[in-house]
């Protein structure tokens, strides 16, 4: 017998059975009993919140991600160093246009030889911790 057909039989089986019984009123109360007491934790928890939106805060605050108001601060220092991004990017630059122009990754025979050299290792029984 096809293996699809197994599959078909034991699910059209399966559906069948569940169609001959009665329903199961505990199972449908502890359903709806699970959700009111869902919905009643997230009413509660928006109903807690400080504010909704900058509106409900005063002039001189603001409603922050916890949903309660926060003054605005006094002074904001802004201190932004790129110098590190900036070096990484002009090193990838650096290679990307080397690799466009010779078609060549650089190093690569390097990286070539010590695969070779670790799978020899392993082929002769030294494992390296």
């Amino acid at each position: 017998m096809n293996m699809y057909v197994k599959r078909f039989k034991n699910k059209f089986v399966w559906r069948c059975n569940l169609m001959n019984k009665k329903g199961s009123l505990g199972l449908i109360a502890a359903i709806i009993v699970l959700g009111l007491i869902i919905l009643a934790y997230v009413l509660i928890d928006v109903s807690m919140w400080d504010c909704h939106n900058n509106r409900d805060c005063q002039s001189n605050a603001y409603c922050g991600t916890d949903h309660e108001c926060h003054e605005y601060p006094s002074q904001v220092l802004v201190k932004n160093n790129y110098t590190g991004t900036a070096f990484v990017f002009g090193i990838f630059l650096f290679l990307s246009v080397y690799f466009y122009k010779t078609g060549k990754i650089p190093f690569w025979d390097r990286i070539k030889k010590f695969k070779r050299k670790k799978k020899k290792e392993d082929k002769e029984g030294y494992v390296e911790i």
